[in-house]
């Protein structure tokens, strides 16, 4: 290990000599805040370049400036930089951790803040993780960008001993805060409401990825690059996959099919590659965060096992700008959008939807045994019979919040005893 390297790179990134990025606060700052004060190590994951590292500056400028942190209690390593290549694995960590202890030069009770960033590229890291937060010698995050930092064997290793926060691409009003558009209540969305709609536009088809979202110009080939670093690092790269080219056509396929219900053995003989291929290269993609599977709910257990998953994507950008398609699929991107916002608000256990006799909802959330709320999506409401017969047919199974989700439709649908709410998305999406 070069020291001098080793120690001119942990200048760089950490705050002990100048202040370092923290772009536009998220939520997730403070969540990770909170997360902290219960003495766990915690880990961050979401897809690549969705602004974890960010976060944790902005973490690390707030332990210094609001609870009054020395700079040197802190600790900020990114293993992305090369200059860190030669630390491998977990006594490589252990001699890092020696060498800060070094320049920490303290022996007093507070506890120091170690974030690893990118650890998945170290093997064995939860062994360190484990023997540091077991000694309750140092507060940690880890984060990483594919779901390999919360596997089998990490659950096991860290079993009691950490927790998780999943960050996503920016949410609707974060996208608006970057645009320096602040929406807190009803009075704003009003006031704001001709720019919030222009606005969404670019949300709909440009995505949520930080990096697109601060540059008006070369949104398209920002989000190439973001897109083929997912494929090469966090999939093929993660997965040692041989066959490149599969793995291109795969994710093509996917990231062109959001809202649409797909079956392996169907895309294994469409795109003709092994159907083992195509199970191991859907779950590196899944890991990698790129793409989500919805299951179907069904009064019966037996069906739901065999109905078709319904795929969708991290990024509506990535969708938009690089999927294949022949004209743009308006509709697919509209219900992508309300899906990732499902995602970001209850998480992937507890999104399905519904496949009825009569019809579909879209999206149906369930939190344990309870149905919290239905969804159907639709961009225009052109066709309401079509729209409310899955509805209502789920509502004489279950009694629940119904919505139908449009781009600017407002109102109430009789059902029945029941009524269906019409709400606009871009307002929807404003609402926690």
């Amino acid at each position: 290990m070069n020291r001098e390297l080793i120690l001119k790179a942990l200048i760089d990134w950490n705050f002990w000599y100048k202040d370092q990025f923290v772009g536009v606060e998220r939520d997730y700052s403070d969540q990770l805040l909170d997360l902290l004060e219960k003495g766990l190590a915690i880990s961050v994951i979401g897809v690549k370049r969705s602004g974890k590292s960010t976060i944790i500056n902005q973490v690390v400028k707030k332990l210094i400036e609001e609870k009054g942190e020395d700079p040197f209690d802190t600790l900020i390593v990114n293993f992305e930089d090369s200059r860190f290549g030669d630390i491998r694995t977990a006594n490589d960590l252990f001699s890092l951790y020696e060498l800060y202890k070094e320049i920490r030069k303290k022996e007093k009770d507070s506890k120091p803040y170690i974030f690893l960033d990118e650890v998945q590229k170290i093997k064995g890291w939860e062994g360190f993780v484990r023997s540091i937060i077991d000694r309750k010698e140092a507060n940690i995050v880890i984060s990483g960008s594919t779901a390999s930092v919360n596997n089998k064997s990490v659950r096991e290793v860290l079993a009691g001993r950490h927790l998780i926060l999943e960050v996503f691409p920016l949410s609707f009003k974060e996208f608006l805060k970057f645009k320096n558009i602040r929406v807190e209540t009803e009075l704003d969305m009003i006031a704001k409401g001709s720019e919030i709609k222009a606005l969404f536009s670019e949300y709909l088809n440009y995505g949520g990825f930080p990096l697109v979202v601060s540059n008006e110009r070369d949104k398209e080939k920002i989000l190439l690059q973001l897109y083929e670093d997912i494929i090469f690092k966090d999939v093929i790269s993660e997965c040692n996959i041989r066959n490149e080219e599969e793995v291109k056509n795969l994710a093509l396929f996917y990231i062109s099919n959001v809202g649409n219900k797909i079956r392996f053995r169907k895309i294994s003989k469409s795109l003709n590659i092994p159907f083992r291929n195509v199970q191991r290269y859907t779950e590196c993609m899944k890991n990698a965060y790129l793409i989500f599977f919805v299951k179907a709910l069904s009064p019966k257990l037996s069906e739901m096992t065999k109905y078709d998953k319904k795929v969708y994507c991290i990024d509506n950008g990535i969708s938009n700008v690089l999927g294949y398609k022949l004209n743009q699929n308006i509709g697919g991107l509209f219900e992508n959008l309300i899906f990732l916002e499902l995602l970001r608000r209850y998480g992937i256990n507890n999104v399905f939807y519904y496949r009825g006799r009569k019809g579909e909802v879209d999206f149906v959330v369930k939190v344990k045994d309870e149905i919290r709320e239905i969804y159907q999506v639709t961009y225009k409401l052109s066709d309401v019979e079509r729209e409310i017969k899955g509805i209502e047919e789920f509502l004489k199974i279950r009694k629940t919040k119904a919505y139908i989700i449009t781009f600017d439709d407002e109102g109430e649908i009789k059902v029945g005893d029941d009524v269906v709410k019409v709400v606009k998305g871009w307002k929807w999406l404003l609402l926690e």
